[in-house]
């Protein structure tokens, strides 16, 4: 039986079950290791009770220590399980804070085993066949969207893709029309007030850690309830008044401003390494000589594919999958190292890695439902302005090009053409979006966390919140690479984090972190103990026991958080 501290604020009455709790209208049921289950019903309309309601599928990992409050996290998506994630992270992020919080998370209306659900198709076999050898596993190529012949080619991928989009959105609103009207973030951000009421009280102020698009449920939580506002981080920053006031295809000159930063880390870092500790690199290798490389690649692969039939779903490898892959990456350093092998199989004639990276199994069992995979869309589309009902399609696309030709020429040569927006074929609208502003004085300043080389969170997004709400935000700057600071373990940003819930202190505005992990670490030896050998410094006698315990459980954490922010407006791979 779990102990339940006097802490608590809300009284819990025991039900028929020994093992069972009912905390108001939660029933908290145990399902895995010092992890509860439970639901909570909410309006599906906030604003007409006669619609009825909606079913949050709910998490929650214990205090293990002396309790002082609930922390709510999202790890993003938008589509990303909060209840797996916290069966994947709960117990780093419950170590991370000496165990002083109950860790809560919650899949977002729509999402996983939250109900009513985003459904496009009756089962995940339709869906998987539907995907099948289109955009949404393979991209059509976009070498010089200013070369006349390039883009001609690129343009036909691209009506293609549209048309294939178009279908998609019709079967989105066929099926789960009455949903989709439901499931944009400021009614997330109404969920997560009511979620809280329950868990602690009415008044309560609210204590929440978001990461990627989890921020951007942390900026309209702090905007529509600032009044409430407890502790309150978020990591890997989207801009909000981007998100509210601007069109989806219109992101990728913002969105990729730092991506290339981010590549140029890959090679340094893979000619640092050498030829032994990164596959890309030979003797005498350069940063610029293996970016030359992959770009003499690309090259070839947009000329002719590579056919390989030996992968488990036989394909050929083009030159969007190798972009694409290597963004994917790009993400989550640590994994480096893969894709460098990876890169390195392409370069010498096997493509199965790179192949099998996209081209997933199709699930034969029609009886399996489909993962809510349109959630990103179903998100993005009502959160975003609304299209005229009379867009010219052919205009949405010229303007879809144009927005990818800026990116590609102004931000991001090798990544700017990854998303083909569909919003354009989205009709339905929430009963409530919320637009800003995004500049309230809040109860409580909050943590604002950017890293300097972000592939799809700029920095610029971290500065732009932080000067939105200077008397209320305290910036925090990572100065590494990956998508939110949980990328690359940082001793700096962790203690920081861990002051900032625990002792309630602040940083000063700027603060500067460094890393603390080598990306392509050292093999071990006989002599060496393999656990710390990815710590920056010469061996861990440079930092003490609990500094290397902290990066471990960052580093964990890390590897947990992947799957959710990995997936970050990138449709089918969540």
């Amino acid at each position: 039986m779990l102990i339940w501290t006097s802490l608590r604020v809300r009284s819990l009455a025991k039900l028929s079950s020994p093992r069972a709790y009912k905390q108001g209208n939660i029933v908290w049921t145990p399902c895995g290791d010092n992890i509860e289950c439970g639901r909570l019903e909410v309006p599906l309309d906030y604003f007409n009770a006669s619609l009825g309601t909606a079913s949050l599928a709910l998490a929650r990992y214990p205090a293990t220590n002396k309790r002082i409050g609930t922390l709510l996290t999202n790890p993003g998506g938008p589509g990303g399980s909060g209840v797996n994630y916290l069966y994947r992270a709960g117990k780093h992020l419950s170590d991370m804070l000496e165990g002083r919080y109950d860790i809560v998370s919650w899949d977002p209306r729509g999402i996983n085993g939250s109900t009513p659900r985003i459904e496009c198709l009756a089962s995940q076999t339709e869906q998987d066949i539907l995907f099948a050898n289109t955009h949404e596993e393979v991209l059509p190529d976009a070498r010089n969207l200013t070369d006349e012949y390039d883009r001609a080619a690129f343009v036909a991928g691209l009506k293609l893709a549209d048309a294939r989009n178009a279908v998609y959105a019709r079967l989105c609103h066929e099926r789960s029309g009455e949903t989709l009207k439901h499931v944009g973030t400021a009614t997330v951000v109404r969920d997560l007030v009511r979620l809280y009421a329950e868990l602690e009280s009415e008044d309560a102020l609210i204590n929440f850690w978001g990461f990627s698009y989890g921020t951007i449920v942390g900026s309209y939580l702090v905007n529509m309830f600032p009044d409430r506002v407890g502790k309150i981080v978020i990591d890997g920053v989207v801009n909000p008044d981007l998100w509210a006031n601007t069109h989806v295809h219109t992101w990728p000159k913002d969105d990729f401003v730092d991506t290339e930063k981010d590549l140029r880390n890959f090679y340094t870092a893979c000619a640092e390494a050498g030829p032994d500790r990164c596959a890309l690199a030979s003797p005498g290798s350069t940063a610029s000589s293996i970016s030359n490389e992959i770009d003499g690649l690309l090259a070839r692969l947009y000329e002719q594919p590579l056919a390989v039939w030996n992968a488990t779903r036989p394909g050929p490898l083009t030159a969007s999958m190798i972009q694409a892959m290597t963004f994917s990456f790009l993400y989550r350093p640590p994994n480096w190292p893969t894709l460098a092998t990876n890169l390195a199989a392409a370069l010498a004639g096997d493509g199965v890695p790179t192949v099998q990276y996209f081209l997933q199994n199709i699930e034969l069992n029609t009886t399996v439902a489909p993962r809510t995979t349109a959630a990103i869309y179903a998100v993005q589309c009502v959160d975003t302005p609304e299209f005229p009902a009379d867009v010219d399609p052919t205009k949405a696309l010229e303007d879809m090009l144009h927005e990818m030709t800026v990116a590609q020429q102004q931000t991001s040569h090798h990544f700017s053409a990854l998303d083909i927006d569909l919003c354009q074929h989205w009709t339905a609208r929430e009963t409530e979006r919320f637009t800003g502003p995004f500049n309230h004085t809040l109860k409580n300043e909050i943590l604002v966390i950017g890293n300097t080389a972000d592939p799809i969170t700029p920095v610029q997004n971290a500065r732009a919140v932080n000067e939105m709400m200077p008397q209320s935000t305290r910036l925090v700057i990572q100065d590494g690479s990956g998508h939110c600071s949980t990328a690359m373990s940082s001793l700096c940003t962790a203690r920081t984090l861990r002051a900032y819930f625990l002792e309630g202190e602040l940083p000063e505005n700027g603060l500067v972190c460094a890393t603390d992990e080598v990306l392509f670490p050292p093999k071990p030896t006989v002599d060496s103990d393999s656990s710390v050998l990815w710590l920056n410094k010469s061996g861990s006698q440079m930092y003490s026991a609990e500094d290397v315990r902290l990066l471990k459980i960052v580093q964990a954490l890390g590897r947990e958080l992947e799957p959710y922010i990995g997936g970050f407006k990138r449709p089918g791979r969540m």
